[in-house]
């Protein structure tokens, strides 16, 4: 022990080879571990955060793959709301056929028996994709012909629909009731993206 404490740093190249050896094992120990903190722990965080980014690829690949492989039912799913949204557009009156789609409306009520009190363009309504055209109606007739009319109504070849019913009891003669129906009815223009 008393070998040890006469040993003077200046001269370790004379030292006995054991405490050499122990002083260069320190010393290891200490570079390595200073090593080790200094260039290997931040090469751990990236390499775990790379493991990280690999499974988040790898799990978006696996999606990616599902939707390749469901790629063409897709396909056909959009080819099919193509030919339904291009048969709501037909059915949709052009500028050029209003006159003709509210005189046919009158033609449909005058064939079920139906008086007009009143058949006029509303104002029209602007929505996000589409113009809504309300139709005001106020007429009087039987509760036959009235479900009649609005039975032929539905049965367009346009886009008609009819909302705001009010239905009120006129006279009623030789158990014939005659109604008064005032009804909003309302077609539907199509909007072209801008």
């Amino acid at each position: 022990m008393s070998d040890w404490q006469d040993l003077d740093l200046d001269e370790i190249t004379e030292w006995p080879l054991m405490p050499q050896c122990a002083v260069a094992f320190v010393l290891a120990l200490v570079l390595g571990g200073l090593g080790y903190w200094y260039w290997l722990t931040p090469l751990q965080e990236e390499l775990v955060a790379l493991k990280q980014k690999e499974s988040e690829l790898r799990s978006l690949v696996g999606v990616r793959a599902s939707q390749v492989a469901a790629l063409p039912t897709v396909r056909l799913q959009v080819k099919e709301l193509e030919k339904r949204y291009q048969y709501v557009v037909e059915q949709l009156p052009e500028e050029k056929e209003l006159a003709s789609l509210l005189s046919g409306v009158n033609d449909i009520g005058l064939r079920n028996g139906l008086e007009f009190q009143r058949i006029e363009w509303g104002p029209t309504i602007n929505k996000s994709l589409y113009y809504e055209l309300p139709i005001n109606i106020a007429l009087t007739g039987r509760y036959e012909n009235i479900g009649k009319f609005a039975e032929s109504v539905a049965r367009l070849s346009r886009i008609v629909t009819l909302t705001d019913f009010d239905l009120v009891l006129v006279r009623q003669q030789q158990n014939q009731e005659t109604l008064s129906l005032k009804v909003s009815a309302s077609t539907y223009r199509f909007k072209a993206p801008q």
